[in-house]
């Protein structure tokens, strides 16, 4: 572990900052870390080959703040994971940070999170983060609730749930620790990188120390020109990467701790699977494949998974599950059971005993439906 002064006059930072033809923004991004004061001895900005004005920006900024380190890729990666394992490189602080062009972090992040893992000696801190709705402004925070403010968990195990956490920036690293344990991005053309190095952290079982300061904020342009990956999900290949890139951390994660692994899956139900369904759309193409990818993807998951999901995702993975092609009431599955809050929308049905079923087509049952408040209960079955 780094032994580095808590105080903030004393640099321990590197904020690495990715950028890719944002040149009309990744100014913001690096100033916000460079007004983070001494505690960030250097901003790593990582230009992945723009074809814009990007690499000028930075230049000119480099040019007037001797911390801002400009490193140019000569050939664009095509995803998010190689310039920030050039970041990681290039960095020679005690910790790191990582910012993309279109974010901004708040006054006081790195002093508060450095603050945080010198007092606990840990490799990992987390911090607040919030989703701000361009141009509106509104806040949404992330993951409310998952952490609490002063608490150290000793070994992610002890808290599984934290597997819901996929974020790689909303976080301090030892980089010490990183490199002990050879954690780095998935490299190229590879989508949702985050779930993957956010696995291999979590592997390594470090100590993870909770400052409840706000400690980053992602912007959510949804009517940009060119929306972020995250915001991208009008095709099946979106679907299709985030579903490899949650194999590759769920393996990642059971190979190390069984209740990680087991989290990570039931998360996927709850979280990933509802969340695209609810967008699912009328393309008749679209849903077919994304149906299909679905459904192969569930088959492998575990019973034991699928028992842990709450009965709003232990429903919906069953129905898809039993259905080869979309039903025809899966407009009811996306306006029901993945909106939020879940809702179970009529027409009810029932099965042979009388017990709760999905539809008379679809006769999947509805276990644990009477363990639901009573606000939440359907009509009885006759």
């Amino acid at each position: 572990m780094s032994s580095s002064n808590s105080s903030s006059d004393t640099p321990s930072v590197s904020v690495v900052v990715i950028a890719y033809n944002d040149a009309g923004l990744v100014g913001e991004a690096v100033s916000s870390a460079l007004a983070q004061g001494p505690v960030v001895a250097e901003v790593i900005a990582v230009d992945d080959a723009s074809s814009d004005a990007t690499a000028r920006v930075l230049e000119d900024l480099a040019a007037a703040h001797p911390r801002l380190k400009v490193i140019h890729r000569t050939e664009n990666s095509g995803g998010c994971g190689t310039p920030r394992n050039d970041g990681i490189a290039a960095a020679t602080s005690p910790y790191v940070l990582f910012l993309d062009s279109d974010d901004v972090l708040p006054p006081g992040a790195a002093d508060a999170l450095v603050r945080a893992a010198e007092e606990h000696r840990a490799p990992v801190t987390v911090g607040a983060c919030v989703r701000r709705e361009l141009p509106e402004g509104r806040d949404v925070p992330w993951m409310p609730g998952l952490y609490t403010p002063g608490e150290v968990v000793e070994r992610p195990a002890d808290r599984p749930e934290l597997v819901r956490d996929t974020l790689c920036v909303n976080k301090l690293y030892d980089r010490s620790f990183l490199e002990k344990h050879r954690i780095r991005f998935p490299d190229g053309r590879f989508v949702y990188e985050d779930f993957v190095f956010t696995s291999r952290v979590l592997a390594a079982a470090p100590r993870i120390a909770v400052v409840g300061d706000l400690v980053y904020v992602w912007h959510v342009r949804r009517r940009a020109a060119q929306v972020s990956i995250s915001l991208d999900r009008k095709d099946i290949g979106n679907w299709r990467s985030r579903v490899e890139a949650h194999r590759t951390a769920s393996r990642t994660l059971a190979a190390a701790s069984p209740e990680l692994g087991h989290a990570c899956q039931v998360k996927f139900l709850d979280y990933d699977l509802r969340m695209y369904l609810r967008e699912l759309g009328k393309d008749p193409g679209y849903r077919a494949a994304w149906w299909t990818l679905t459904r192969d993807y569930l088959a492998g998951f575990d019973a034991a998974d699928l028992d842990a999901a709450p009965a709003r995702a232990r429903w919906t993975a069953r129905v898809l599950l039993a259905s080869p092609a979309p039903p025809g009431d899966v407009e009811r599955l996306m306006t029901g059971l993945a909106a939020e809050p879940a809702r179970l929308l009529p027409p009810y049905a029932c099965g042979p005993a009388g017990e709760p079923v999905w539809s008379e087509e679809l006769p999947v049952p509805l276990d644990g439906l009477d363990a639901l408040p009573a606000s939440g209960l359907p009509p009885g079955c006759p």
